[in-house]
């Protein structure tokens, strides 16, 4: 048998060369005694699969050994098993290691804590059994995407305001009029003081919330799931859906596609949000009606951005395409690849947080993944 924190009989497996000693921490022994040794600490297999800068490895060694999958195809449950034995923790960002079954933290009696990426619906890890085991699951997927999303919601807002997607077609064809966005039966020009209906108020949208704090906007929110504390941090004016739809001059449809939010956004509903009005799609698109929006469309009564759709990618044929009216992008909000490093670094600081005995901030549970599935 190996001795603790050795690697032989996993050969897919490898420490980061540049941290290679860095697992190894003095420790005084006893309050008063100067006398230092060396101590093990944690082992924690990483499948990274995004960027990860040095400098979060780097900051995540000072609490755990970091230990790096070096194969390119994805292990069976049973290597995982074999080779997670003694571990504390496991990072799942790539598509190296299977799904965390009941069996894979039965048999890994030493495992406290994983993360993983995209499993907000829980399909592929057994959180009874998690719970059971007593092993931490966090999911920082939604979390590393916020600021870019939200910054696109932004942007659709401003670009719809200006009627750009309209006027870029005219500036293409040489048929632009000077000074002239063709949207003054609209809500049009700034943003500043205007009337903002957001639904959804999760990472993206509470993101989206300090983006709009400049403008002074005249927000209301619709979100079942806001917490009081929530509502009165971010200081906002919730309402029910009917109540966001009359109060907006812009609405930004900012929700997970579930059970209970597919096409929450119907004919009724565009109707009540009324005509010359914005709306603002960067989320899913199955909770918006697609033909009832493209109808509200061609009736030329709204201007839409639009970044998702139904189905995706959108059709070639799609009278999308052709509508003036409606800026549409390829599902790019969340890409930001300037930004990708943040999968791992976010994962990194609830690592840390959890291996220094603090709460964690963003951790899977049964509500979450129920809220998910449409259950609440």
């Amino acid at each position: 048998m190996p001795a603790r924190g050795m690697l032989l009989e996993v050969p897919f497996l490898r420490r980061a060369p540049e941290i290679e000693c860095a697992w190894r921490l003095p420790i005084t022994t006893a309050p008063g005694c100067h006398t230092e040794k060396e101590t093990l600490l944690p082992k924690v297999m990483i499948d990274a699969g995004v960027l990860v800068r040095d400098e979060d490895l780097q900051r995540l060694a000072q609490y755990i050994e970091p230990v790096q999958i070096d194969r390119d195809d994805p292990c069976s449950e049973d290597e995982l098993i074999a080779a997670l034995q003694g571990f504390a923790g496991l990072i799942r960002l790539g598509g190296l290691v299977p799904a965390l079954t009941r069996r894979v933290f039965s048999e890994l009696p030493d495992l406290r804590i994983a993360g993983v990426r995209g499993d907000r619906f829980g399909t592929d890890v057994d959180l009874a059994a998690a719970a059971e085991f007593d092993v931490r699951i966090i999911d920082t997927d939604n979390i590393a995407s916020a600021h870019p999303v939200a910054e696109w919601d932004l942007a659709m807002i401003l670009i719809c305001l200006r009627n750009a997607g309209a006027v870029y077609r005219q500036m293409i064809a040489a048929e632009e009029t000077w000074a002239n966005a063709g949207n003054e039966e609209f809500v049009s020009g700034e943003l500043t003081e205007r009337k903002v209906g957001l639904i959804g108020c999760g990472h993206v949208g509470q993101r989206l919330i300090e983006l709009m704090q400049p403008f002074r906007v005249d927000l209301m929110v619709c979100d079942p799931y806001i917490s009081p504390e929530m509502e009165a941090r971010l200081a906002i004016v919730r309402g029910d859906l009917d109540q966001v739809l009359q109060h907006a001059d812009i609405l930004v449809v900012q929700v997970p596609h579930t059970p209970r939010t597919e096409k929450m956004i119907g004919a009724r509903e565009l109707e009540l949000l009324g005509t010359g009005k914005i709306l603002v799609n960067c989320s899913r698109g199955k909770v918006i009606d697609q033909g009832a929006l493209t109808a509200r469309l061609r009736e030329g009564v709204l201007i839409a951005g639009l970044d998702v759709f139904d189905p995706e990618p959108l059709q070639k044929d799609s009278p999308l395409r052709a509508l003036p009216n409606a800026f549409i992008t390829p599902h790019i909000a969340w890409h930001a690849p300037n930004a990708l490093h943040r999968y791992f670094a976010t994962m990194a600081l609830e690592f840390e947080r959890f291996f220094r005995g603090e709460s964690l901030q963003y951790e899977l549970t049964h509500r979450m993944v129920d809220i998910r599935q449409g259950v609440i």
